[in-house]
Protein backbone atom coordinates (compact mmCIF):
# COMPACT_ATOMS: atom_id res chain seq x y z
CA UNK A 1 0.00 0.00 0.00
CA UNK A 2 2.88 2.62 -0.75
CA UNK A 3 0.48 4.59 -2.27
CA UNK A 4 -1.54 5.19 0.43
CA UNK A 5 -1.07 7.97 2.56
CA UNK A 6 -2.53 7.67 6.23
CA UNK A 7 -5.21 10.17 7.39
CA UNK A 8 -2.89 10.72 10.77
CA UNK A 9 -0.27 11.64 8.74
CA UNK A 10 -1.45 14.71 6.92
CA UNK A 11 -5.29 15.64 8.25
CA UNK A 12 -3.12 18.25 10.74
CA UNK A 13 -0.78 20.07 7.66
CA UNK A 14 -2.06 23.43 6.90
CA UNK A 15 -3.41 24.21 3.37
CA UNK A 16 0.08 26.37 2.91
CA UNK A 17 1.87 23.56 3.87
CA UNK A 18 0.61 20.25 2.46
CA UNK A 19 1.89 21.34 -0.98
CA UNK A 20 5.77 20.47 -0.23
CA UNK A 21 4.89 17.78 2.29
CA UNK A 22 2.65 15.93 -0.97
CA UNK A 23 5.09 16.75 -3.29
CA UNK A 24 7.68 14.51 -0.40
CA UNK A 25 5.12 12.07 0.21
CA UNK A 26 4.89 11.03 -3.69
CA UNK A 27 8.57 10.25 -4.54
CA UNK A 28 7.22 6.91 -2.42
CA UNK A 29 4.07 6.37 -4.30
CA UNK A 30 4.55 4.10 -7.30
CA UNK A 31 3.63 5.29 -10.75
CA UNK A 32 0.03 4.51 -12.29
CA UNK A 33 1.96 2.38 -14.77
CA UNK A 34 4.02 0.24 -12.36
CA UNK A 35 1.32 -0.81 -10.07
CA UNK A 36 0.02 -4.33 -9.32
CA UNK A 37 -3.92 -5.37 -9.68
CA UNK A 38 -3.43 -5.66 -5.90
CA UNK A 39 -2.02 -2.68 -5.11
CA UNK A 40 -5.16 -0.40 -7.35
CA UNK A 41 -7.51 -2.86 -5.60
CA UNK A 42 -5.64 -2.35 -1.86
CA UNK A 43 -9.00 -0.60 -0.22
CA UNK A 44 -11.26 -3.53 -1.02
CA UNK A 45 -8.70 -5.73 1.06
CA UNK A 46 -7.51 -3.54 3.85
CA UNK A 47 -10.46 -1.88 5.62
CA UNK A 48 -10.08 1.69 4.22
CA UNK A 49 -12.89 3.11 2.59
CA UNK A 50 -13.10 3.19 -0.71
CA UNK A 51 -14.44 6.88 -1.20
CA UNK A 52 -11.64 9.12 -1.14
CA UNK A 53 -9.22 11.54 -2.61
CA UNK A 54 -6.32 10.76 -4.87
CA UNK A 55 -3.13 12.90 -6.86
CA UNK A 56 -1.70 12.38 -9.25
CA UNK A 57 1.88 14.46 -9.50
CA UNK A 58 4.81 13.91 -12.05
CA UNK A 59 8.50 15.24 -12.29
CA UNK A 60 6.93 18.92 -12.22
CA UNK A 61 4.54 18.59 -9.14
CA UNK A 62 0.74 17.85 -9.01
CA UNK A 63 -1.03 17.30 -12.29
CA UNK A 64 -4.32 16.09 -10.64
CA UNK A 65 -6.52 16.30 -7.81
CA UNK A 66 -9.44 13.51 -8.20
CA UNK A 67 -12.11 12.16 -5.71
CA UNK A 68 -14.17 8.59 -5.86
CA UNK A 69 -17.44 8.22 -4.93
CA UNK A 70 -19.56 6.22 -7.16
CA UNK A 71 -16.55 4.14 -8.16
CA UNK A 72 -13.66 2.72 -6.72
CA UNK A 73 -10.19 3.77 -7.11
CA UNK A 74 -8.83 1.17 -9.12
CA UNK A 75 -11.99 2.16 -12.13
CA UNK A 76 -10.51 5.43 -11.35
CA UNK A 77 -7.48 5.19 -12.07
CA UNK A 78 -8.15 3.00 -15.02
CA UNK A 79 -10.29 5.35 -16.62
CA UNK A 80 -7.77 8.43 -16.92
CA UNK A 81 -5.66 6.49 -19.39
CA UNK A 82 -8.99 5.49 -21.74
CA UNK A 83 -7.27 7.64 -24.95
CA UNK A 84 -10.05 7.13 -27.17
CA UNK A 85 -12.18 10.43 -27.99
CA UNK A 86 -15.32 11.50 -25.81
CA UNK A 87 -18.77 10.89 -27.20
CA UNK A 88 -20.68 14.15 -27.37
CA UNK A 89 -23.04 14.19 -24.19
CA UNK A 90 -21.98 11.23 -22.25
CA UNK A 91 -19.71 11.10 -19.49
CA UNK A 92 -16.04 10.93 -20.97
CA UNK A 93 -13.33 9.06 -19.11
CA UNK A 94 -10.52 10.17 -21.87
CA UNK A 95 -10.84 14.39 -19.89
CA UNK A 96 -7.25 13.54 -18.03
CA UNK A 97 -5.68 12.50 -21.40
CA UNK A 98 -7.82 15.45 -23.43
CA UNK A 99 -6.65 17.76 -20.77
CA UNK A 100 -2.58 16.67 -21.28
CA UNK A 101 -3.57 16.95 -25.52
CA UNK A 102 -5.01 20.33 -25.48
CA UNK A 103 -2.43 21.94 -23.10
CA UNK A 104 0.50 21.07 -25.26
CA UNK A 105 1.94 18.09 -22.87
CA UNK A 106 1.08 15.20 -25.60
CA UNK A 107 0.42 15.00 -29.05
CA UNK A 108 -2.17 12.59 -29.04
CA UNK A 109 -4.10 9.61 -26.91
CA UNK A 110 -0.90 7.10 -26.82
CA UNK A 111 1.35 9.84 -26.10
CA UNK A 112 -0.77 10.99 -23.31
CA UNK A 113 -2.11 7.89 -21.89
CA UNK A 114 1.83 7.18 -21.66
CA UNK A 115 2.81 10.40 -19.48
CA UNK A 116 -0.90 9.24 -17.35
CA UNK A 117 0.88 5.73 -16.83
CA UNK A 118 4.15 8.05 -15.91
CA UNK A 119 2.51 9.88 -13.16
CA UNK A 120 2.72 8.49 -9.39
CA UNK A 121 -0.69 8.14 -7.66
CA UNK A 122 -0.87 9.31 -4.10
CA UNK A 123 -4.12 8.05 -1.99
CA UNK A 124 -5.50 9.94 1.02
CA UNK A 125 -7.22 7.87 3.00
CA UNK A 126 -10.28 9.48 4.56
CA UNK A 127 -11.64 7.49 7.53
CA UNK A 128 -15.25 6.95 7.42
CA UNK A 129 -15.86 7.01 11.65
CA UNK A 130 -19.25 7.40 12.47
CA UNK A 131 -20.42 9.48 9.33
CA UNK A 132 -23.24 8.94 7.21
CA UNK A 133 -22.50 7.79 3.72
CA UNK A 134 -23.62 11.17 2.57
CA UNK A 135 -22.05 12.98 5.28
CA UNK A 136 -18.51 11.13 4.27
CA UNK A 137 -19.07 12.39 0.63
CA UNK A 138 -19.38 15.41 2.05
CA UNK A 139 -16.43 15.91 3.61
CA UNK A 140 -14.19 14.33 0.90
CA UNK A 141 -15.96 17.00 -1.46
CA UNK A 142 -14.91 19.62 0.98
CA UNK A 143 -11.25 17.92 0.93
CA UNK A 144 -10.82 18.36 -2.78
CA UNK A 145 -11.89 21.50 -2.91
CA UNK A 146 -9.60 22.68 -0.54
CA UNK A 147 -6.43 20.35 -2.17
CA UNK A 148 -7.48 21.87 -5.35
CA UNK A 149 -7.36 25.69 -4.08
CA UNK A 150 -4.26 27.67 -5.95
CA UNK A 151 -2.68 28.34 -2.20
CA UNK A 152 -2.44 24.60 -1.56
CA UNK A 153 -2.12 22.25 -4.23
CA UNK A 154 -2.53 24.42 -7.16
CA UNK A 155 -2.79 20.83 -9.54
CA UNK A 156 -1.68 21.97 -13.37
CA UNK A 157 -5.07 20.04 -14.72
CA UNK A 158 -7.81 20.99 -12.49
CA UNK A 159 -10.34 23.45 -13.03
CA UNK A 160 -8.84 27.12 -13.23
CA UNK A 161 -11.86 28.20 -11.89
CA UNK A 162 -12.16 26.26 -9.12
CA UNK A 163 -8.21 26.83 -8.09
CA UNK A 164 -8.47 30.70 -8.10
CA UNK A 165 -11.62 30.20 -5.52
CA UNK A 166 -10.97 31.24 -1.82
CA UNK A 167 -14.27 30.07 -0.73
CA UNK A 168 -16.39 27.13 -1.85
CA UNK A 169 -20.02 25.95 -1.14
CA UNK A 170 -20.92 22.64 -0.27
CA UNK A 171 -24.98 22.07 -0.26
CA UNK A 172 -25.78 25.93 0.27
CA UNK A 173 -23.56 26.65 2.85
CA UNK A 174 -20.25 28.22 2.20
CA UNK A 175 -16.83 27.56 3.39
CA UNK A 176 -13.85 30.21 3.18
CA UNK A 177 -10.09 28.90 2.81
CA UNK A 178 -6.81 30.45 4.55
CA UNK A 179 -3.19 28.69 4.79
CA UNK A 180 -3.41 28.06 8.36
CA UNK A 181 -6.45 25.85 7.67
CA UNK A 182 -5.95 21.94 8.72
CA UNK A 183 -6.40 19.88 5.94
CA UNK A 184 -8.37 17.06 7.99
CA UNK A 185 -10.43 19.71 10.03
CA UNK A 186 -14.58 19.46 10.38
CA UNK A 187 -15.71 21.68 7.30
CA UNK A 188 -17.34 25.03 8.99
CA UNK A 189 -18.75 27.60 7.56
Amino acid sequence: MRQVWKFEEWSQLRLGEIHEKLLQRARKSPCLGDMTVRELSCLATSGLSPVGIYVLTDEEGVVYVGKTHGRSLHERMVSHVEHREPIPGSPHLARLVQSLIKAGHARDGAEASGKVLDMRVTWLAVPTGDTSSTEHKRVIAGLERRLMWRCCLDPRLNSERLKNCSSFTLRGERFQLTEETRLGAPLTS
